[in-house]
């Protein structure tokens, strides 16, 4: 799966953001979440971008989960119960993201979350999407020290991410 880079461009302590017309990790919604979430392409828009990825992430994985006995896994309870700790782990995470970001920015506007479709129908699929939107959000996080502790929580998930790619590569 290739997920393209997200542009930054810094500007006194705001930091605009310009979508690829063509970011994969984006889905079919590029436009409509680049003017829905993104607003005033503010910082806080660049963190409201990998939160509604975050919400589609949770959405899928739920759907995933309950479709657990049509997946190619041998052992689809112990993909189905991954699937609830792998639920988890992205809703911690993005609550996290969302309280570090709003420290920052302040407030996140009401409304604004709404999650990022895409297609994934096994948790490697999933795993894959996850460590992709991940690794770009990430490496474009501004170098900056306010932004150290987001760094390391998403160093931490991505290890996370990992441990789960071994962790169901036993349930097949």
């Amino acid at each position: 799966m290739v997920i393209s880079n997200i542009v930054i461009i810094f500007a006194e302590n705001n930091y605009n953001m310009s979508l690829l017309q063509d970011m994969p990790m984006f889905g079919n919604n590029a436009n409509s979440i680049s003017q829905s979430s993104v607003g005033s392409n503010t910082g806080m828009g660049y963190f409201l971008n990998y939160l509604n990825i975050l919400e589609g992430v949770k959405t899928r994985v739920k759907n995933v989960h309950w479709a657990a006995k049509r997946l190619p896994n041998s052992d689809r309870l112990g993909a189905h119960r991954l699937l609830d700790d792998l639920l988890s782990l992205v809703s911690d995470f993005q609550d996290l993201v969302a309280e570090q970001s709003m420290g920052h920015y302040g407030p996140i506007e009401m409304n604004s979350v709404q999650g990022v479709s895409f297609q994934a129908s096994t948790p490697k699929e999933l795993l894959e999407y996850i460590y992709g939107a991940t690794s770009s959000f990430y490496d474009s996080i501004p170098q900056n020290d306010c932004f150290i502790g987001i760094k390391s929580e998403c160093e931490v998930f991505i290890g996370e991410i990992k441990k789960l790619f071994y962790l169901f590569n036993l349930t097949e």
